[in-house]
């Protein structure tokens, strides 16, 4: 499994991961310019290192995609400023159930520490909310500006 840092001539591999990834989770009903118009502000995010992204690939095939960034006044998705925040993983579904996500989670838990962040949160939809408790998240009572309830985990190696 290799962890590849997003560059800008991945665009077509970036927005293709994302849009699927999108299109079965809760945007499955909107408009495909809204989400190609937001798949494009995060990739301009990652390209210009306001935020983290790597795509993971195992024999070259690409298996999912992260984001993640260190959260600060003035972020777009600030929450917790000082904390680490995992704004999507997406693993493709036929890889799914194989472990490839927790796997993705200990890189960015890695990255993070490397920055000197020792917390990190996630703001979770329903459905994967069990992944997050999996990876060692807890629900903090708080509730995120986008309604999704933030899961909080102190980063441990």
């Amino acid at each position: 499994m290799e962890f590849t840092e997003i560059s800008t001539n991945d665009y077509p591999l970036f927005h293709d991961l994302l849009n699927d990834y999108y299109r079965e989770g809760e945007d499955e009903g909107t408009e495909q310019e809204v989400i190609d118009s937001f798949i494009k502000l995060l990739f301009d995010k990652v390209t210009g290192r306001e935020i983290d992204g790597c795509i993971v690939k195992e024999n070259g095939e690409a298996l999912g995609f992260a984001l993640w960034a260190v959260d600060r006044e003035g972020f777009d998705f600030s929450e917790i400023p000082g904390y680490g925040t995992v704004l999507e993983i997406g693993i493709v579904k036929q890889y799914r159930n194989r472990r490839y996500g927790v796997r993705l989670m200990s890189h960015i838990e890695d990255k993070l520490l490397e920055k000197g962040i020792t917390d990190c949160y996630v703001s979770a939809y329903g459905p994967a909310q069990e992944f997050w408790s999996r990876c060692g998240f807890e629900d903090s009572g708080r509730t995120a500006g986008n309604g999704l309830p933030i899961m909080i985990k102190s980063i441990k190696k």
